[in-house]
C-alpha cells in the first residue's frame, strides 16, 4: 500500500539533478504542487496532490470536441 506522501526517493527521482532542498521545493511548486517542508528541510508532497496534478481520473481525461473556425461543409446550401 502506498504511503500518504511521496517518499524521499520518489521526490529525488522527480527532482533529478537538484541537490538542495530549497531548489527541489521551488521546482515542485513550479509544477503546480502544494509543497510543505519537513522538519529536516526536505520537501513534503501529499500523494493525493501528485495524483490531482498528474493522474487525473479517467472521466476528466475525456476531451471536449475540438471546434475550429473552418467551414462547416454540411451547413452549406447546394
Amino acid at each position: 500500500m502506498p504511503t500518504p506522501h511521496l517518499t524521499d526517493a520518489e521526490i529525488d527521482d522527480i527532482c533529478a539533478g537538484l541537490k538542495q532542498n530549497a531548489a527541489k521545493i521551488r521546482f515542485l511548486q513550479g509544477l503546480g504542487l502544494q509543497v510543505d517542508r519537513k522538519p529536516n528541510g526536505r520537501p513534503l508532497v501529499a500523494r493525493g496532490e501528485w495524483d490531482r496534478c498528474f493522474n487525473p481520473p479517467p472521466s476528466a481525461a475525456v476531451a471536449a470536441p475540438v471546434r475550429t473556425n473552418g467551414p462547416r461543409w454540411k451547413n452549406i446550401p447546394t
